[in-house]
């Protein structure tokens, strides 16, 4: 009974908003024409069709039939080109979409088996009341993490057997004992599973994946930017820091002209990001603040920004005091004579604390890269009500996390039970994160996927660069 009251007590923030159908295309199908080419010629999926047109979920394309196309307010499609970084080796890849190929395909794998690994350490939580539940659900910590993963995980599976993906769930409690996570490994290797999301915390992910039992099944590790060992079969799906500091100088070096007023403001513990932008850009400006906590004298901010040239603030810290203060003191420059942006080349969660005002960003049109997609909060729409549905709350950050990997390791699967020979087909986008799996040296696989963002008065757009 205390299980199940938790279950569904959960804290929801994030939503997804998706493009508007303005019209529809009547089109005739040729000879030999399949839902896919079709799909490709309009630069659309599957399912878009699909949706305008329920009756050919269960039948094939009849030659010369009409069926209706749907025109979006603002569908567009790109590829960002990317280079390494780190000690990765880069393949050529194809640019296919999971969820159109796994529409489009006659044989799609059956009988998946999934292992989700969480820290729910039930047994350690004593619930007697709701004032308790209440209590335990005031603040993140690891349990409200695990169930917020769990039922993102849930909705994804609930979403994909309504495309004829059919998944069979494991969940395990590690309750963070190294010794619950050995008798796991072996109750996953005796089901035979196809692949293992988590453990969340880099130690206990480690630990399992140098056990020897499940050295063949695929390990994600699904949720940290904390670095864990690449070992053969492990899969870290949240794109390191490096790589997206890199993709970010990458960005700025071909985007900052010499002509621009460029001030590089960084702690103490960001000398060595200062001096990689001071080698890039020798005739920028330094800042410093006053003290570790990170004040900056409005004075000399205002003495080295200029209103004859455009003013290219790049901020290095992770310090809040530091973000908070320089964000402040940036936008009060801000005039018709005077333009601000500010950039960062690493864009931590301290940004998302809510003293930080996002139209301040938006003033500054912040800047810097990231795998996951700020999607707008207000509406709703298929994902944030069909999870509603089911769970009766908004979808917070780590909810749709787990959606997003959890969909993209299923389809990768359902394709090929190889999972690393679906890396080939490049990037894949879902509701806010990205995924481009390239190979570490020491045989696991890292994603690469990543986006260039711009804050824009109370949006966040991505830049095709």
């Amino acid at each position: 009974m205390k299980k199940s009251i938790v279950i569904f007590l959960i804290s929801i923030s994030f939503c997804f908003s998706q493009l508007e159908i303005i019209d529809t295309l009547s089109h005739r199908v040729k000879k030999d024409e399949t839902l896919f080419s079709i799909a490709n010629r309009y630069s659309i999926d599957i399912s878009d069709i699909i949706q305008l047109n329920p009756n050919l979920k269960d039948s094939r394309l009849k030659r010369r039939s009409r069926i209706l196309i749907p025109v979006f307010s603002n569908k567009t499609s790109q590829v960002i080109e990317i280079s390494d970084s780190l000690d990765i080796n880069i393949e050529i890849k194809e640019k296919l979409n999971l969820k159109t190929m796994a529409l489009e395909s006659k044989s799609l794998n059956d009988n998946l088996r999934l292992s989700l690994l969480l820290p729910f350490n039930i047994s350690s939580i004593e619930i007697d009341s709701i004032e308790q539940v209440e209590q335990l659900f005031k603040t993140r910590n690891l349990y409200t993490i695990s169930l917020d993963f769990y039922s993102g995980v849930l909705f994804a599976l609930s979403e994909l057997k309504k495309i004829g993906i059919d998944v069979k769930l494991d969940v395990y409690d590690t309750e963070n004992s190294f010794s619950k996570i050995n008798d796991i490994a072996n109750n996953i290797a005796l089901n035979k599973s196809n692949a293992i999301i988590g453990p969340i915390i880099s130690d206990n992910f480690d630990f399992i994946s140098k056990l020897e039992v499940i050295s063949k099944i695929p390990r994600v590790f699904p949720l940290s930017t904390n670095p864990v060992n690449m070992a053969s079969g492990v899969i870290q799906a949240v794109t390191p820091k490096r790589f997206l500091r890199n993709k970010m100088i990458e960005y700025l070096k071909k985007n900052l002209s010499e002509e621009d007023n460029i001030v590089i403001v960084a702690d103490s513990l960001n000398g060595y990001i200062e001096g990689d932008l001071k080698n890039i850009f020798p005739n920028s400006i330094t800042l410093r603040p006053e003290s570790e906590g990170g004040y900056i004298l409005p004075e000399l901010v205002d003495s080295l920004l200029v209103d004859s040239l455009p003013n290219k603030v790049i901020v290095e810290t992770e310090i809040f005091t530091f973000i908070s203060s320089i964000i402040s003191q940036m936008n009060s420059q801000i005039s018709d004579e005077r333009k601000v942006q500010l950039f960062t080349t690493y864009r931590g969660n301290l940004y998302d604390d809510p003293n930080i005002n996002i139209k301040d960003l938006g003033n500054l049109n912040f800047t810097y890269s990231s795998m996951t997609k700020p999607t707008v909060i207000d509406t709703l729409n298929t994902f944030t009500s069909g999870y509603i549905d089911l769970f009766g709350n908004f979808p917070n950050k780590d909810v749709i996390k787990a959606y997003d990997i959890t969909t993209d390791i299923v389809l990768r699967l359902a394709l090929n039970k190889k999972l690393t020979k679906t890396f080939k087909y490049g990037d894949q986008k879902y509701i806010q994160n990205t995924y481009n799996y390239v190979k570490d040296s020491l045989g696991g696989y890292i994603n690469n996927g990543f986006y260039i963002l711009k804050h824009s008065e109370y949006t966040v757009d991505e830049i095709i660069n």
